[in-house]
């Protein structure tokens, strides 16, 4: 076993880990990653968040040109169909892109790769298990990002459900597929699925889909899935899965009845959770959390404080975004500087039918706190319009005693672009008069941002 040092080791190639150690070798340390998949990239590339846009994406393209009659086009190019090998082509070559542009990036910074499962093997080690030999790693601090797992839930016939990676590998559609769990995963697939003409189902256990989201975002996502012909049933416990002639059949219990659905495809997508069964934490002297998770401080540091945890593996905020963030945060900490995260202007969207985008407090939490919740149309926008979406909203939480904005909630075409410019206010600790204070090109959506701060002030002005 060949023996190297290094001033860090990461372990993970993820967004949770690259970043940081592509930032340190940037400063002159002497860097390593270990990452066991096909190329730098993590869960979000290869499984999660790049190949369900892709799918998104076309299904998306698809539904929409059915809809074309509204803008007067009409007769038809023929009959539409969908490929999926050619969507698997573009898929790889994204990927190709991405893994290519990563490796390019941290070759010519320096940044050290080991292709291979590195374990914790002591205080200050990690062994690499190579295709080509062994390597002891040597560090003086250490960065784990090793992501999350999907979650299984412990039912009868879980091993017949698909994780969610495995839609991205299909040769055919199905007819016909259920998702267990009404998540942001389920809410996603679903959508995709019905916008490509499978019949979709969600089975909920609680009592609305996206339950960790504004109430007003929730209640519009679930009238859009209705719209696609989604079937939706809340406040339902899965209780088993079984096969018969060829089909699934999804039994759950739904006001104490026992209820079946029959289909072709099962996904389970009930969450995530930190991937650290396999960790010998206790080597570092780290204990893990309630959920599995590594328990940080503001500046990603463990127990162990030559030892960071980053990105989903510390349970704060699974984003791939917020992942990045996190790492730059170790990054700085272990040069010496001291930057904190304000996880309150960190927004996150949910590529849905339709889109939608937080960032900040919800609306149940504003009247807990004594602010105030407006809410404007995009019906008032004219590129709304243009663009066929009057049914999408802009949310705002502000405090009427000093204009700040404290949270916005969007629901509708490019929400998650339009939350780019909340996140930035909130961030600065702005006010909507800030929102107000630069010019918006018309007509554009964007608008609808400005529109809503706008308005604002006019209610806000009734009352002072």
């Amino acid at each position: 076993m060949e023996s190297l040092s290094f001033d860090v080791v990461v372990l993970g190639g993820g967004p949770g880990g690259t970043p940081a150690a592509n930032y340190l070798s940037a400063h002159g340390l002497k860097v390593a990653i270990v990452e066991m998949g096909e190329g730098l990239g993590g869960v979000c590339l290869f499984k999660g968040c790049i190949p369900s846009k892709i799918y998104i994406e076309t299904a998306t393209r698809f539904y929409e040109f059915k809809q074309d009659d509204i803008f007067g086009i009409e007769g038809g190019i023929g009959q539409l169909t969908i490929d999926l090998k050619k969507i698997k082509q573009r898929k790889r070559e994204i990927l190709g892109i991405r893994v290519g542009g990563a490796a390019k990036l941290s070759a010519a910074l320096g940044t050290k790769i080991f292709k291979g499962v590195g374990h914790i093997s002591g205080a200050d080690t990690i062994d690499v298990i190579t295709s080509e030999t062994n390597y002891r790693l040597n560090f003086k601090s250490l960065i784990i990002a090793l992501g999350s797992t999907g979650v299984q839930l412990p039912i009868e016939g879980a091993e017949l459900c698909k994780p969610v990676e495995d839609i991205f590998e299909i040769d055919a559609l199905p007819r016909s597929v259920v998702m267990i769990g009404g998540g942001y995963i389920g809410v996603e697939m679903a959508s995709m699925f019905a916008r490509l003409g499978v019949k979709s189902t969600i089975i909920e256990f609680l009592p609305r889909v996206l339950s960790t989201e504004d109430v007003n975002v929730s209640s519009a996502v679930l009238e859009g899935l209705k719209e696609l012909g989604i079937d939706v049933y809340l406040n339902s416990k899965v209780t088993s899965v079984k096969e018969a002639n060829g089909k699934k059949i999804v039994q759950f219990l739904l006001n104490n009845e026992l209820q079946n659905v029959n289909t072709d495809y099962v996904v389970m997508a009930v969450g995530r959770r930190p991937d650290t069964d396999n960790l010998n934490l206790d080597i570092l002297g780290i204990k893990k959390g309630n959920h599995g998770e590594i328990p940080v401080n503001e500046f990603m540091q463990t127990s162990n404080k030559n030892v960071y945890a980053c990105g989903d593996i510390n349970g704060k905020m699974m984003l791939a975004h917020a992942a990045t963030t996190e790492s730059l945060v170790a990054a700085n900490k272990i040069l010496g500087n001291k930057v904190e995260i304000n996880y309150s202007a960190i927004p996150h969207a949910i590529f849905g039918y339709p889109e939608s985008a937080s960032v900040g407090l919800n609306s149940t939490e504003a009247t807990e706190k004594g602010y105030r919740t407006f809410k404007f149309s995009y019906s008032q926008d004219a590129k709304a319009l243009i663009e066929g979406d009057s049914k999408g909203f802009v949310q705002m939480i502000v405090d009427p005693a000093n204009l700040r904005l404290l949270g916005t909630q969007i629901v509708g075409k490019n929400a998650s672009e339009l939350i780019t410019e909340p996140t930035q206010i909130i961030s600065k600790n702005g006010t909507i008069k800030d929102i107000l204070s630069s010019v918006h090109t018309h007509p554009t959506l964007n608008e609808v941002i400005s529109e809503t701060a706008n308005y604002i002030m006019g209610q806000l002005s009734k009352t002072m």
